[in-house]
């Protein structure tokens, strides 16, 4: 049992559609389409905007690449970062809190599909690394479509956290993640 008491009460959640990205797109282009998507929640009155998986950039793993300079165009190595700050600031603006998804290279040199979620004035509370990926690491010439998350990124390693905001708790978990009974069962068990 959790240590604290929760009060029932009603959050309205905006699903964010953002539609295909294409692989020329640029971030400044795709930041520019979620702030209309974050002002279209805030008009709605949403108080949590819940962008799409990889939300900054095509989904790349779909693409085959060898040169380690060209895959890590794709990933984010600060959050909020010169191209993401527009959005943060929108957010905060709006008093809205948000959850998206970006790939992640951390100080480090290592590789996540990542979410994050910020608060209504866009300080970022949670972040969440993708445990489960699906797909293959190497090129197959035998499939028509490539998807090669294994290939590009890390398993998580943060587990299945949980965050206190909005009045209650939150947890993330990213696409193929929401596959696997140990998803809901550890936050579950966090309250």
């Amino acid at each position: 049992m959790p240590a604290f008491k929760l009060t029932p009460r009603l959050i309205t959640v905006g699903g964010a559609q953002l539609g295909p990205i294409q692989r020329a797109d640029t971030r400044a282009a795709v930041v520019e389409r979620l702030i209309v998507l974050l002002r279209e929640g805030h008009r709605k009155g949403c108080e949590i905007v819940v962008f799409p998986e990889l939300a900054l950039t095509t989904f790349f793993p779909r693409y085959s690449m060898t040169d380690q300079a060209q895959v890590d165009a794709w990933f984010e190595r600060a959050m909020p970062n010169e191209a993401t700050a527009p959005l943060f600031a929108r957010a905060r603006r709006h008093g809205m809190a948000m959850n998206f998804g970006y790939a992640e290279l951390t100080p480090q040199g290592h590789h996540f599909n990542t979410a994050i979620l910020t608060d209504k004035e866009a300080r970022i509370v949670g972040t969440y690394r993708k445990v489960h990926l699906p797909g293959h690491a190497e090129f197959d010439p035998e499939r028509t479509h490539q998807h090669l998350e294994k290939r590009y990124f890390e398993p998580g390693d943060l587990g299945f956290p949980v965050w206190r905001m909005l009045g209650g708790v939150f947890g993330m978990c990213i696409c193929n993640d929401r596959r696997w009974p140990e998803t809901y069962r550890v936050m579950g068990l966090q309250g």
